[in-house]
């Protein structure tokens, strides 16, 4: 697929370098553009509406073609930019065409959910309010938090609070055209680090952008909104395909789980050949020492009429309850605020809902425990590669393969079968899992839905032969692969 992300990026790139429409030598140069923003700005200072920048600098070309920036103690600089722009162009420094102002604080009690005024905060609205202050269409900069330095305009008539700057600008320069050039400054990482991020002024005045001709900021703004225009289309054919890749899996996997996907053969062994094998295992594991009485203990299976994976089953297939046919293990988080526990280097991976992903195997993690965490928290107990594992809170059914040793939190299960011959029943689980979790019963939790421990022995599972597994596994695969690459 696009990345409708990247493209965006490049198009604005391209825009800002002058290579999204051709040069017009007939265009008034763009330091003309220049006495006229500096006639404006006078008239401005003779009005009193703004005051003299006594600290102003003053860009100009050299007689080497070049260009520099003179300072008020007469100082010279060549003027750094890795940025190339065409000759016509002028840099410009932003304190040279735009001011800032901070909005107006407003408690979050003034909020109200009937007022007729939307409240702009550092990103989008936030809420309403009875009055306004600021004209629809006005350039803001977000100052405050995670998204300082964010380009918006309002919709309408607002309010705007403290948590972003209202941008005024020289009625000289393509409005739409200086929101684009905004963009492209990534003024975010300008952000000083206190409490939380904060962009100033200061810092917003003393970067610099890059004019075109007056003819050719229109051109270009039309030129960037007709090809962003098709990029929105590409994006959304592709979330539409993508929703339809999740209903043929979703589909493929129904039929799969009903019998239908791979033709029946009266050869095979049924599944209830593969269930003593199993209960023959748990035995010979319990013998060993390796697991409880308990387990031995197999849990009855109150069978829906409704569910449609218990109607019109092969005759050799059987619907098992997951404990009967599995061992699986719980997660633990260590404790986060003991240092000795957790590392930014080399460590052991530790695994978390974040971490689970459309690849069938995790390899990376986002956070990683010492040894220490490992034995004292985990009892020196892992999971090993290869192990399927299963998230049971908040994300429910989100199935991975362990790509190496590892462990994880408590809303995880690691998944052992009792028998598997070369992993089929394993690879088969990983896919029904996702479908079989999501259709049953969940009760609430803190944050959203989650199942419990007996939810998850009492899960039904349509067991087919082991040829049927093993064929349904590849098939499906294909599929999925099939799906990745068109979606």
């Amino acid at each position: 697929m696009i990345d409708t992300k990247v493209l965006r990026e490049k198009i604005l790139d391209l825009a800002m370098r002058g290579k999204l429409v051709p040069q017009d030598p007939n265009d008034e140069p763009a330091s003309e553009l220049l006495k006229r923003i500096k006639a404006e700005k006078e008239e401005l200072i003779k009005q009193k509406k703004i005051k003299r920048d006594k600290n102003e600098t003053e860009i100009f070309k050299g007689d080497d073609g070049l260009h520099y920036e003179k300072f008020a103690d007469g100082t010279v600089n060549p003027l750094l930019t890795t940025l190339d722009f065409p000759d016509n162009w002028l840099p410009i420094k932003l304190s040279q065409i735009l001011r800032v102002s901070s909005g107006k604080s407003l408690k979050r009690t003034q909020l109200t959910e009937d007022g007729n005024v939307p409240v702009y905060g550092a990103h989008g609205i936030m809420g309403s309010y009875s009055e306004g202050f600021i004209e629809k269409g006005t350039l803001l900069i977000g100052r405050v938090g995670f998204y300082a330095g964010s380009i918006m305009r309002t919709k309408e008539f607002s309010w705007v609070t403290d948590n972003s700057l209202i941008v005024s600008s020289s009625s000289v320069v393509n409005s739409n055209f200086l929101e684009l050039s905004l963009k492209h400054l990534n003024l975010g990482s300008l952000t000083s680090q206190t409490a939380q991020p904060v962009i100033s002024g200061q810092k917003i005045y003393s970067q610099i952008i890059f004019l075109p001709p007056v003819n050719e900021q229109t051109k270009i703004v039309d030129s960037y909104n007709e090809l962003i225009s098709k990029v929105n289309t590409i994006e959304k054919e592709q979330e539409q395909l993508k929703q339809l890749a999740t209903q043929l899996k979703q589909k493929v996997l129904d039929v799969a789980m009903q019998g239908k996907l791979v033709p029946q053969d009266p050869n095979d062994e049924p599944a209830s050949v593969l269930l003593e094998k199993i209960r023959a295992e748990k035995q010979r594991l319990y013998e060993e020492g390796k697991i409880k009485k308990k387990d031995l203990v197999e849990t009855e299976l109150v069978k829906d009429g409704d569910n449609a994976y218990y109607q019109n089953l092969p005759d050799s297939w059987e619907i098992v309850p997951l404990k009967n046919i599995v061992n699986y293990r719980i997660g633990k988080t260590p404790n986060t605020k003991n240092k000795n526990y957790w590392t930014n280097h080399e460590g052991f991976p530790w695994i978390s809902i974040a971490d689970m992903g459309k690849d069938k195997y995790i390899g990376r993690t986002t956070r990683k425990i010492t040894n220490k965490a490992v034995e004292e928290v985990f009892k020196g107990i892992v999971s090993p590669k290869g192990t399927l594992i299963m998230s049971f809170k908040l994300s429910i059914g989100k199935t991975n393969l362990l790509g190496k040793n590892s462990v994880h939190n408590e809303a995880i299960i690691s998944i052992f079968p009792y028998w598997d011959n070369n992993n089929v029943l394993r690879n088969y689980l990983y896919l029904v899992l996702p479908i079989i979790s999501n259709s049953g019963e969940t009760i609430s939790a803190i944050k959203g839905k989650t199942l419990n421990s007996k939810k998850i022995d009492v899960l039904p599972i349509p067991l087919p032969t082991i040829r049927e597994q093993q064929e349904i596994n590849t098939k499906v695969m294909l599929f999925l692969r099939i799906l990745e690459i068109i979606s």
